[in-house]
């Protein structure tokens, strides 16, 4: 089977918000090994829309629609919907009784508009909504099926999980999962990665290898197609050794585990808690340590740029007065001359310390981003013995 995604709503095109249903969506899609082909955005208009799903029943098994069953005036999915397929709008009493009982229990009551949510299309099965009013709406047209589901994410989310995805796979018989892992390396460009890889991206076909390059990581992504979880990481597994071969030490971290955990949980191995002086970074580093929940980290102190003749000099005297500061074994600096183009990092740790220098062509939040990593990355190869000549100091 495949399946096309149709988002509805204005908000969507005028980038007031951002589209993460669709990326769940497909995610999920992909996870079940159900392809989807096209992903359409519409503002919440009733020609548009009606071209627009009718051009996705046309082209696709499955037509996931996302928004436009509120209970406000241009809320007109279930419209659109209904005239597309031909069903007309009926009134459902045990639509209207849930409704009324929802109101009830969160003690407000039920609103004329609301009203609309216990219409569907005649023959519809209305999916349950446990995070919300807006039922959602499933038509098995001739050409395909339709769902309709909420706009609100942990609606949608829900809904999906609980009613669509089981829908799906018993209608077409889907069996098997695509299952992934996420492989993150920091301090080492996309196209350093690709040199490294590039003969087992195009060997391998079950698992997939693939590469995708973001503000503070490098990430490869295996993906395989088997009958359950279990085999597929066992296919994921053999490329994953092989990654690693050509990227000795260089696995920062994998799938939702974070730089910031994997340092923390090493200098807990060691026994060992830190603190951070900032300059360049702007106290970034210490707020996503923060973030991470680093129980190893202690504090930060955070200064502005300011000119300095030995900027290798400072740094060094600034990880070890943080040390001092905060009495805990070991000390981060990152640190910038007054236009902060050359920045420097340096480690002093119990029988280490270290120092390295990276450039930046100017002073922005993607540039404070990438120096956090780095340093950060600098830390988690000293604490492992990783040499740290392939750290990409370029910007």
């Amino acid at each position: 089977m495949n399946a096309e995604i149709v988002m509805i709503g204005t908000e969507l095109l005028l980038g007031q918000i951002v589209d993460t249903n669709a990326t769940h969506i497909a995610r999920v899609l992909a996870e079940n090994g159900i392809n989807l082909f096209q992903k359409t955005t519409v503002g919440d208009n009733r020609d548009r829309i009606l071209r627009v799903l009718d051009a996705a029943l046309d082209r696709a098994d499955v037509v996931l629609v996302s928004g436009g069953l509120g209970p406000t005036e241009d809320d007109i999915t279930r419209d659109c919907v209904a005239e597309l397929t031909g069903r007309p709008l009926e009134f459902r009493q045990e639509l209207m009784d849930q409704l009324e009982e929802r109101f009830r229990r969160i003690g407000r009551p039920i609103s004329e508009n609301n009203k609309r949510q216990a219409y569907a299309p005649r023959g519809a099965t209305a999916l349950p909504n446990p995070n919300g009013t807006a039922p959602g709406v499933l038509v098995e047209d001739p050409r395909g099926v339709i769902v309709c589901m909420p706009g609100v994410p942990f609606e949608l989310y829900a809904m999906l999980g609980d009613s669509v995805l089981p829908y799906l796979r018993d209608r077409f018989g889907l069996a098997g999962v695509v299952h992934y892992r996420v492989l993150k390396l920091c301090g080492i460009g996309e196209s350093r990665v690709d040199e490294a890889i590039a003969d087992l991206i195009l060997a391998y076909d079950n698992p997939k290898i693939g590469l995708l390059a973001s503000p503070d990581a490098v990430r490869i992504r295996i993906s395989a197609r088997a009958e359950d979880v279990a085999l597929a990481d066992a296919l994921i597994d053999e490329a994953d050794r092989a990654v690693r071969q050509r990227l000795p030490g260089l696995i920062a971290a994998v799938d939702d585990d974070t730089l910031e955990r994997v340092v923390d949980r090493l200098l807990a191995e060691r026994g060992l808690r830190f603190a951070v002086h900032e300059t360049h970074t702007g106290g970034m580093l210490g707020q996503r340590l923060t973030a991470a929940g680093a129980a190893q980290f202690a504090g930060a102190t955070v200064l502005p740029l300011r000119p300095t003749d030995d900027l290798a000099r400072r740094a060094a005297e600034a990880a070890g007065a943080v040390r001092i500061r905060f009495e805990v074994d070991c000390g981060l600096a990152i640190v910038a001359d007054a236009d902060s183009r050359t920045v420097a990092v340096h480690w002093v740790a119990p029988e280490d310390a270290a120092g390295w220098t990276m450039r930046y062509a100017q002073l922005d939040e993607l540039h404070q981003l990438r120096g956090a990593v780095m340093a950060l990355e600098y830390v988690r190869r000293r604490l492992l013995g990783v040499a740290d000549d392939v750290l990409d100091a370029r910007n």
